[in-house]
């Protein structure tokens, strides 16, 4: 990738200013920057609002740059950061990637409300005892549970994670990188919500586009890049992208390209690569070179 002054601004806002991307709040901030980034080079931008059926309250939202119609080729990324789990984070294992969240949530909760009531017993009884409700201490304790309270809620939603550079900013500056590179009509974007929790993104896409699908998922990391499929004839020849075909790929026009560590037929990211501070560039630079000639063998 072309380290140019822009490039290092993009890395700025969206690994610093807008690198929690958990909330509905905080998505849409994101949404907006990135369309403001992405309009000064592009006019081809589109915001698809949409829920999984009609009777869902929870509001998803993919950006699409190009027209994923009329495209054979379109390059995806899911912009959503992740709540704090228990152990690596494991590719393609929705379950099990949930139940590490579910866990740690349920830990959390625990903890927090072993500290309620904690200073319930040590500190208020006593305080609310021997003191009036509009005492200074009284005041405090009172104050002490509206803020208590709370971080409760906030805990009990899950805790954003705040190590997002390699899962997944590293995909995000990549896609937006491209957006900018390649402006073959043939080619459209896609970054896509909820690709932490249930892919709805990925599959709204995928319902609106006969085209081959490609998924950047955590390529910034130190570990090895692989392409991964369920059809062979999607795969790129390139020795620096290792080809595996799996199970876990149920569409055969879905082909992901990673970088994690490959145990039998699974993939991880150890807390150790997810919490590092630094793109690998070697592997974002592979990554460039591995897109333009997918972009290019589609598109003849």
């Amino acid at each position: 990738m072309e380290q140019d002054e822009q490039l290092e601004d993009w890395y700025v806002r969206y690994h610093s200013i807008f690198g929690k991307r958990y909330t509905r709040k905080r998505k849409d901030r994101f949404l907006e920057s990135l369309t403001a980034d992405i309009r000064q080079f592009r006019s081809d931008v589109e915001l698809d609002t949409f829920k999984l059926n009609e009777k869902d309250i929870v509001e998803y939202k993919n950006l699409y740059v190009g027209d994923i119609k009329k495209a054979n080729t379109i390059i995806c990324t899911y912009y959503d950061t992740p709540a704090v789990h228990l152990g690596p984070y494991q590719f393609f294992n929705v379950e099990s990637r949930a139940k590490n969240t579910m866990l740690f949530i349920l830990l959390s909760s625990v903890f927090y409300l072993l500290i309620g009531l904690f200073f319930t017993w040590k500190v208020a009884m006593p305080v609310f005892q021997t003191n009036n409700l509009t005492s200074f201490l009284s005041l405090l304790c009172i104050l002490f549970y509206v803020l208590y309270f709370y971080f409760l809620k906030s805990v009990a939603r899950g805790w954003p994670n705040k190590h997002n550079l390699i899962r997944n900013t590293s995909s995000v500056l990549m896609q937006l990188y491209c957006t900018k590179q390649f402006k073959n009509k043939k080619v459209a974007f896609a970054f896509l919500d909820a690709g932490c929790t249930n892919n709805s993104g990925l599959e709204k896409v995928m319902d609106k586009s006969d085209a081959v699908i490609c998924m950047l998922d955590s390529i910034g990391s130190e570990e090895n890049l692989y392409q991964v499929m369920s059809n062979r004839e999607l795969s790129i020849s390139r020795n620096s992208v290792e080809t595996v075909i799996s199970p876990d790929i149920t569409n055969d026009r879905l082909l992901y390209v990673i970088s994690g560590s490959k145990e039998e037929d699974s993939f991880t990211l150890s807390k150790k690569e997810l919490k590092q501070n630094k793109l690998s560039d070697t592997n974002m630079n592979e990554v460039v070179l591995f897109l333009e000639q997918l972009v290019g063998r589609n598109s003849k």
